[in-house]
C-alpha cells in the first residue's frame, strides 16, 4: 500500500532530493509492516510520527545549504585562518615578505636587463638569414671581421642559389657642418643595400635609392633634429669634412628612425653610427681602397636565401675563396658566417653572453634564499600549528583541504611580495640602469610576454615556498596534531639544516666571488700599463686632411697649444692607448726574408711627442724625429717585436701592405698594454704619422690639478684654431674604464647581490633564532637549574649554525677556488688568488651569525628559570 499523498507531499518539503527515495522507501516498508501488525488506522498515525522524526538538523541543514555554497564558506575559512595566522606571527611574516621583496626585486632587475640584451638585433628585417664574414688566418685563432672587398660581390654572382643580397662599411668619425654648427658625427661609408637589407624604418625619402648617388647622405632622426630642428629635410644639404679633398656638400636622400641600441650594424663595436655615406664616396675618405678587390678588406654583411644553410654557404665561400683569389691571400686565410642574431652576445670572447648567465645563476641563487628562509619559518612555526590542523581533520578537513590552506598562504605572501617587487623595481630601476649601464624600463611600457612571466613566475615562487610545508602538516594524523607529535620532525629538521646551510653556501660561494672580481676590476684599473694614463686628454675630432696642406696645419696647431701654461707636451697620432690605438696589423719580417713568412704585428702610427705624453720607456735608440733628426721610414718597435724576430738596432723590415717600402728600426721601447689585459701584448711596429700618412687624435698631457680649467682652456683654444670642427674629447682613464664594461658590470652585479644574500641570509637566520628560542625556553630553563651557565646555553643554540657555517665553507671554498681560476684564465694579465679571498667573506659572515645567534639568545639565557619553567 502506498503511504498517504499528504504525507508525501510533506516529506518532499523537507527531504533533499538525493534522500527521498531512499527515506520514502523506508517509511513505506515500515507502514506496510505495521498495516499487518496493529491496523491501518493506527500504522497511519505511527507514519506520521516516523516522518516528524526526518524533520531533523542532520537532515534540514543538506537540504538548505548546497554543495556550492559549503565551497564558499571553505574558502572564506581559509582566508579568515590566513589572515589570523599573519596578524598572529607579524615578525615572521614581515621577514617572509622582505626576503621574497628582495628576491623578486632584484630578479625583476636583471630580467628586465637579461631580456633587453637577448632583444638586441632582434628588430632587423630577417635577421635569421643576415650573417656577418668573418676571417681566420693560420697565426690568430681569433676572427676578424674584415673580408676581402669582391668576396660579397662573387657570392651573389656566383651562388644565387645561396645567396640574397650583401652590404660593405668602412667606418668613420666625420665633422658635419651646417652653417655655424659643427658636430663630430660617426659615419659608415658603405653599399646603398644599407636600409632595404637590414629593414631600418624610413621616415622621410625613398630608401632603396638614397645612396645610389654621389654626395648622397642618410641620417638619422636625431642628426636631422640637431641641424634642422625637424625630420623632414630631405634635399637639405650638409657639409662633410673628407680626408683626401676637404670640405665637400652631401645632399639628404633620407632619413631614418632611430636604430635600436647596441645592434650589430650601426652600433658595430660600439660606434654608434648616426649618418651613412655612400660606398661610391670612398675616395673622400679611403684614396687607395678598391672595393672590387681581394687584397683590399673591408666589415662584409651577407644575407643567405631563405632556404640556404649555413655551413652549405660557408663552404661555398671558401670554395671560391681558394679558387679565385691570389694564392697569397688564399693560403693563409679562410672565412667563416656569423649569424648576427646573436653576434652581439658572442663577441668579445662571449663577454656578454657570461654576464647574462652569471646573472641568471645569481638570480637563480637569490630566490633559492629567500625561498629557503620561507620553508625554514614554515617548518619552524608548523609546531605550533599542529593543533588547528588537528583540529580542521577531526571535523571533517581532508588532507587536500590542509594542503590547500598553507599554499593559499604561501600564494598570498608571494602575491603580495611580487607587487611590492614590482613597486621597488619601478623605484629603483633608474639607479639599476646606472649601475648596470643599461636602460631599463619602466613597469609601463613592460611587454605582455614579460608581463605573463612575472605572473607566472611568482606564482612558481609562491608554489615552490609552501609545497613542502603544507605537505608536511597534511601527512600528520589528527591525534598526533592534536597532541604536537609530529613522527617526520626529525627529518623535517634535517631537511631544514640542509636549506640553512646550502643558504651559507650560496651566499659563501657568491661572496668570494664579489671579492674576486672586485680585485680583478680593481687590478685593471690600477695596474702599471706600461705607460703613464694620468691627466692625458684624447681629441678624437681632429680635421683629417690627409695631404701637405693638413700635415703643416696639425704642425701649426700643435704650436699654439703648446703656447698655454695648462698643457705639458701634445701629440699627433692615430689612436691612442685603450682608444683605437691601431687602425690594424699585418705580417712583418726582416728585409730579404718572406713577408708571408713572418711575424704579425700591431702597426700604427704617432709623431715624435708620443713617448712624452705617454712617458714610455726607451729602452735603446731614439724615438722617431728625437732632436729633429728624422729620417724617412724610421720605425719604433717594442720588445715582443724584437723576441719574435730577433730585431736589433738599425735592422730594415718589410711590412704586409706596404709594397716595397723598408722600415728602418731607429728606437726599442719596453712593451706597455696598448689594449686591453685581455689581452697578451702583440709585437708592434709604430711609424712616423708623415710617413703613414694619416692621423686621428690629439693627445694631450695637462698640468696636474684643476682638470676642469684645463679642459676649459684646451676648448677655447680648439674653438680658435679648429673653428669647424666639434672638440670631442675624453680622459685616458675613462677610455680604460670603458674597455672593461662587462666585467665593471658583473662587480657591481655581484656586489649588489652578496648586499642582497646577506640581508637575507640574516633575516632567515633571526627568524629561525627567534622561533628556536621561543620553543626551548622551557628546555633552557630546566639547563639552568641543572647548572648551565649562560655561556654554555649560548654556546649550545650557536653550535648547530657554526657547523653548518664551516661545512658550507668546506664546500663552498673548492668550488669557488676552480671557477676563479676557470673565469681569471680568459684574462692574459690577472691577479693571484690569495687565502684573504676566501678567508674574509666567512669570517664576515660568522660574525653576523654569532652576534644574532648571541642578542637573540642572550635575553631567554639571561632571565629566571622560574620563568621559564612556567613557560607554555
Amino acid at each position: 500500500m502506498m503511504i498517504p499523498k499528504l504525507i508525501s507531499k510533506i516529506l518532499c518539503g523537507f527531504c533533499p532530493p538525493h534522500l527521498l527515495e531512499e527515506i520514502e522507501g523506508d517509511l513505506i516498508q515500515k507502514f506496510n509492516r505495521d498495516i499487518k501488525i496493529v491496523g491501518e488506522k493506527k500504522a497511519k498515525r505511527r507514519l506520521i510520527w516516523n516522518t516528524v522524526r526526518f524533520f531533523r538538523p542532520g537532515v534540514l541543514l543538506r537540504n538548505r545549504f548546497s554543495m556550492e555554497l559549503n565551497q564558499l564558506h571553505m574558502i572564506k575559512s581559509y582566508f579568515t585562518v590566513m589572515f589570523r595566522n599573519i596578524l598572529k606571527r607579524k615578525f615572521y611574516s614581515a621577514i617572509n615578505i622582505l626576503c621574497l621583496t628582495l628576491g623578486i626585486t632584484f630578479a625583476l632587475l636583471i630580467g628586465m636587463f637579461v631580456y633587453s640584451e637577448l632583444q638586441v638585433n632582434q628588430s632587423l628585417k630577417d635577421i635569421d638569414q643576415l650573417y656577418l664574414i668573418q676571417s681566420k688566418t693560420k697565426t690568430n685563432n681569433d676572427p676578424d671581421f674584415f673580408a676581402a672587398s669582391i668576396l660579397p660581390k662573387q657570392c651573389i654572382a656566383q651562388y644565387p642559389d645561396l645567396f640574397e643580397s650583401y652590404y660593405r662599411f668602412r667606418d668613420r668619425n666625420i665633422t658635419v657642418s651646417k652653417e655655424d654648427k659643427h658636430l663630430r658625427i660617426q659615419g659608415m661609408i658603405g653599399d646603398s643595400s644599407f636600409i632595404s637589407i637590414f629593414g631600418f624604418t624610413v621616415v622621410a625619402g625613398n630608401g632603396a635609392t638614397a645612396l645610389k648617388n654621389l654626395n648622397s647622405i642618410v641620417v638619422t632622426e636625431k642628426t636631422a633634429n640637431q641641424f634642422f630642428n625637424k625630420t623632414n629635410v630631405v634635399g637639405e644639404t650638409l657639409t662633410v669634412s673628407t680626408e683626401q679633398n676637404g670640405r665637400q656638400e652631401y645632399t639628404i636622400t633620407a632619413v631614418i628612425k632611430e636604430p635600436d641600441d647596441k645592434n650589430s650594424v650601426t652600433d658595430f663595436m660600439n660606434m654608434d653610427a648616426q649618418i651613412f655615406l655612400s660606398l661610391e664616396n670612398s675616395r673622400d675618405f679611403f684614396p687607395q681602397f678598391d672595393q672590387n678587390s681581394w687584397n683590399d678588406f673591408i666589415i662584409s654583411y651577407i644575407k643567405l636565401s631563405p632556404k640556404a644553410k649555413a655551413k652549405d654557404a660557408e663552404a661555398a665561400i671558401n670554395k671560391m675563396f681558394q679558387r679565385d683569389a691570389p694564392k697569397a691571400n688564399s693560403d693563409s686565410r679562410t672565412y667563416l658566417l656569423s649569424p648576427i642574431s646573436d653576434y652581439y652576445l658572442l663577441t668579445n670572447h662571449a663577454a656578454v653572453r657570461k654576464l647574462i648567465l652569471s646573472l641568471v645563476v645569481i638570480v637563480f641563487f637569490i630566490l633559492v634564499l629567500a625561498i629557503s628562509n620561507f620553508i625554514n619559518i614554515s617548518i619552524a612555526s608548523s609546531f605550533s600549528r599542529s593543533k588547528e590542523v588537528g583540529v580542521r581533520k577531526v571535523i571533517g578537513g581532508l588532507r587536500k583541504h590542509v594542503i590547500t590552506q598553507f599554499l593559499l598562504e604561501s600564494m598570498v605572501l608571494s602575491f603580495f611580495s611580487g607587487i611590492l617587487g614590482i613597486f621597488m623595481y619601478q623605484l629603483s630601476h633608474r639607479y639599476f640602469s646606472e649601475l648596470l649601464g643599461a636602460s631599463l624600463p619602466s613597469i609601463l611600457y613592460f611587454d605582455k610576454a614579460f608581463w605573463l612571466i612575472v605572473v607566472a613566475s611568482v606564482f612558481l615562487i609562491g608554489l615552490l615556498a609552501g609545497i613542502y610545508p603544507a605537505l608536511f602538516q597534511s601527512l600528520a594524523k589528527p591525534i598526533d596534531s592534536l597532541k604536537g607529535k609530529f613522527k617526520s620532525v626529525q627529518g623535517s629538521i634535517q631537511f631544514s639544516r640542509v636549506l640553512i646551510g646550502t643558504q651559507f653556501l650560496i651566499t659563501i660561494f657568491i661572496f668570494i666571488g664579489a671579492v674576486v672580481l672586485s680585485s680583478q676590476a680593481s687590478y685593471f684599473i690600477d695596474k702599471d700599463l706600461g705607460y703613464n694614463k694620468s691627466h692625458v686628454l684624447i681629441v678624437s675630432s681632429v680635421p683629417r686632411l690627409w695631404n701637405e696642406t693638413g700635415f703643416q696645419k696639425m704642425e701649426s696647431a700643435k704650436k699654439e697649444f703648446l703656447q698655454s701654461s695648462k698643457i705639458q707636451s701634445l701629440t699627433l697620432s692615430w689612436g691612442a692607448p685603450g682608444w683605437g690605438f691601431s687602425p690594424g696589423g699585418g705580417k712583418v719580417n726582416k728585409a730579404g726574408s718572406p713577408v708571408d713568412k713572418g711575424e704579425d704585428f700591431i702597426i700604427t702610427c704617432a709623431d715624435e711627442d708620443f713617448k712624452i705624453v705617454f712617458d714610455l720607456k726607451l729602452l735603446d735608440g731614439k724615438f722617431l724625429d728625437d732632436a729633429g733628426t728624422r729620417q724617412p721610414n724610421g720605425v719604433m718597435i717594442n720588445e715582443a717585436a724584437q723576441k719574435a724576430l730577433g730585431i736589433q738596432l738599425g735592422d730594415q723590415l718589410k711590412a704586409e701592405g706596404y709594397g716595397d717600402i723598408l722600415f728602418t728600426v731607429k728606437g726599442i721601447i719596453q712593451d706597455f698594454n696598448y689594449e686591453s689585459l685581455h689581452q697578451r701584448i702583440n709585437p708592434l711596429m709604430l711609424i712616423h704619422t708623415k710617413d703613414f700618412n694619416a692621423y686621428r687624435c690629439f693627445s694631450f698631457r695637462l698640468e696636474a690639478g684643476s682638470p676642469g680649467e684645463s679642459v676649459k682652456e684646451v676648448e677655447q683654444l680648439w674653438k680658435r684654431i679648429f673653428p669647424d670642427d666639434d672638440f670631442n674629447y675624453s680622459f685616458a682613464d675613462d677610455r680604460l674604464q670603458a674597455l672593461y664594461t662587462t666585467e665593471l658590470q658583473m662587480k657591481k652585479a655581484a656586489t649588489v647581490a652578496t648586499i642582497l644574500m646577506l640581508v637575507i641570509v640574516v633575516t632567515g637566520v633571526l627568524g629561525l633564532v627567534s622561533l628556536s628560542v621561543s620553543k626551548r625556553t622551557k628546555e633552557i630553563g630546566v639547563r639552568k637549574v641543572l647548572g648551565a651557565t649562560i655561556s654554555n646555553i649560548l654556546a649550545l643554540l650557536a653550535k648547530e649554525y657554526v657547523v653548518l657555517m664551516v661545512v658550507s665553507f668546506l664546500v663552498a671554498v673548492p668550488l669557488a677556488y676552480f671557477l676563479a681560476n676557470k673565469w681569471l684564465e680568459n684574462f692574459a694579465y690577472h691577479i693571484a688568488l690569495s687565502w684573504w679571498m676566501f678567508v674574509v667573506p666567512i669570517a664576515i659572515l660568522f660574525c653576523i651569525i654569532l652576534c644574532i645567534v648571541g642578542s637573540q639568545s642572550f635575553k631567554t639565557a639571561n632571565t629566571n628559570p622560574v620563568n621559564a619553567l612556567k613557560c607554555e
